[in-house]
């Protein structure tokens, strides 16, 4: 078994142990991101191989300033989407089925063609997209403490992604501004909050899970989504929460219980 496979296995067995997230360290420790992100391509086989199923899109954390400070981290990082973890709204999801869940606030892409090789920028990657939906992104931070992250371990712990639910496609999006559309948060218990999405950078952002994608030998495939990271700081719940985020006129609904 080499390195990767061996941080796979060890990540996958904390999760199912519910282990507080903590940075690998030793001989598991990945010794810079290209072997974080091999442990974290490994352990997308090992989960497909038996346990939460074969990826359905990818995902970036950490794109936008506010989750990159929130986070100690002056760069993106990505993950991926596991198939069956991908939801349509309104969803309702139980708090306890989660090791310490947070919400976040995402606009996803459906990819309508194959992208295969690096090399993409903001114009090229825009000919890959086929529709846009607003999401909330689900994480799981196994109780992690915020001081002491290490983003290599983040990395090969999938960027913590634990599901996606999608909302209501965006018409028209072909003629639409993708850096200016109006973002709304509805959490209960809060007031409401407002971003717009060029605070994530979405096409730069896709452009940039693209070419790291493609960078390691893989592909993002037709019919995948990809999201692009949160414009709105991540939501902790810890009860009972109805949430509706929107962006233009389209909204996704989610209930927690």
């Amino acid at each position: 078994m080499n390195k990767a496979d061996e941080i796979a296995h060890e990540i996958r067995a904390q999760h199912r142990a519910r282990r507080r997230f903590y940075a690998l360290t030793g001989g598991l420790a990945p010794g810079d991101l290209d072997e974080a992100y091999a442990a974290q391509f490994a352990l997308h086989r090992l989960e497909e191989r038996g346990g939460r199923g074969p990826l359905g899109g990818r995902k970036i954390a950490l794109a936008s300033k506010v989750q990159q400070e929130l986070c100690g981290i002056d760069h993106p990082i990505a993950g991926g989407i596991y198939a069956p973890e991908i939801h349509e709204s309104p969803a309702e999801i139980a708090l306890a089925a989660y090791h310490g869940l947070g919400v976040e606030f995402e606009l996803a892409v459906e990819i309508g063609r194959d992208i295969t090789g690096p090399g993409h920028d903001v114009e090229s990657i825009r000919s890959h997209i086929t529709g846009l939906r607003p999401a909330f992104e689900l994480i799981i931070d196994r109780d992690a403490n915020y001081e002491t992250l290490d983003a290599r371990t983040m990395i090969a712990d999938n960027a913590w992604c634990a599901g996606v639910i999608l909302g209501d496609p965006i018409p028209d999006w072909q003629d639409l501004d993708l850096a200016a559309l109006p973002c709304r948060l509805e959490w209960s218990g809060e007031d409401p909050a407002e971003a717009v999405t060029g605070d994530a950078d979405p096409l730069g952002s896709l452009a940039w899970v693209a070419n790291l994608v493609t960078g390691q030998g893989e592909k993002i495939r037709a019919g995948e989504i990809v999201i692009t990271g949160s414009v709105i700081k991540t939501r902790y719940p810890k009860g009972a929460v109805s949430a509706r985020y929107q962006i233009n006129e389209s909204a996704v609904e989610l209930s927690i219980r």
